[in-house]
């Protein structure tokens, strides 16, 4: 009994540290891509090698493992087609265009009232309304949100960075809902490889007719992180291999072990990991205010975790 109770912790507690390195490799998307925005790639350049060079790495590996991707294709062609499209490169464009304009905390945040519209969706599509503990989360991170924004302020924040970012945070919504129904049928590591993959590909056609620009400037200098030009192949080394790669296949890890519902908890710390990433390598710092809307939001956002509505089986956690 004690040796199973054991094992059972140390189990748990592997769980509890994968998910953690997991939300903070996501944690560091945004400064990495920032730091080659500022060099002159386009946002969706940055979006486009993040995607297309994870989905080379994680289409290896799925070679290798083979955990019946055709089967996966097969039984839910279409969730994969729209996860890859909305929860992929929706998520990852429009985090990346919030970038050029706001903060990198900002932007996440906004990006992580997401399952505010999850809840909204499940509400007005689905007919199921919310509970008390879900109306009370999404309250506190709606008021936490006024408080990032700051409405009332005399400058504000600029606008287009506010559509990106509120573009970012429906596609997370996106995320959670198809992850929930592919999740069912689907191994997770397949969920990403297949989504990476058509995420790449949309992204890549979006460039080559002309919808945005995918400038991806190898010759950039002033790649800059922390004060140190360390070089284009660097930060987006970092970006495909530290923030895309390990970041997915830890989070996947810490879900086999600990649930969805616990890593997705843990993930938000991926809010915390990203404002002190900004801080060092970008000396970006949040007002207080704004801080204390950050902690509000997150709050929120765990509540209506905890709540597990019925319309949505424990969401996956992770995203740019």
């Amino acid at each position: 009994m004690s040796t199973g109770l054991a094992v059972g912790r140390s189990h748990a507690g592997a769980g509890l540290a994968l998910a953690l390195v997991s939300a903070v490799t996501f944690g560091l998307s945004g400064p990495f891509a920032k730091a080659l925005t500022d060099a002159g790639w386009s946002a969706t350049g940055a979006a486009f090698v993040r995607l297309a060079g994870a989905a080379v790495i994680l289409l290896v590996i799925l070679a290798v493992v083979r955990p019946g991707v055709m089967a996966a294709v097969r039984a839910d062609g279409g969730a994969l087609v729209l996860y890859g499209l909305l929860a992929m490169a929706g998520v990852q464009v429009a985090f990346f265009n919030a970038l050029l304009y706001l903060p990198v905390t900002v932007a996440l945040l906004l990006e992580y009232t997401g399952p505010v519209f999850v809840i909204l969706w499940v509400w007005l599509v689905r007919g199921q309304p919310p509970g008390p503990r879900t109306v009370l989360g999404a309250a506190v991170a709606l008021l936490g949100l006024t408080l990032v924004v700051q409405v009332w302020s005399g400058i504000g924040l600029r606008w287009e960075g506010l559509a990106w970012g509120f573009a970012a945070a429906l596609c997370q919504a996106a995320y959670f809902l198809l992850a929930d129904r592919a999740g069912n049928e689907t191994p997770p590591l397949v969920l990403a490889g297949v989504g990476m993959t058509v995420g790449a590909v949309v992204v890549g056609l979006l460039g080559l007719l002309g919808v945005l620009p995918v400038v991806v400037d190898i010759g950039a200098t002033g790649v800059l992180l922390a004060g140190v030009d360390v070089g284009w192949p660097v930060a987006a080394g970092l970006l495909v291999v530290v923030s895309s790669v390990i970041a997915y296949l830890t989070g996947v890890a810490a879900i086999a072990r600990i649930g969805a519902s616990r890593g997705a908890l843990v993930a938000l710390l991926e809010v915390v990991a990203s404002a002190v990433a900004s801080w060092l390598l970008l000396g970006q710092v949040p007002t207080v205010v704004q801080a204390l809307g950050g902690v509000l939001i997150l709050t929120g956002v765990a509540f209506t975790n905890t709540a597990r509505p019925v319309a949505l089986v424990e969401p996956e956690p992770g995203l740019p």
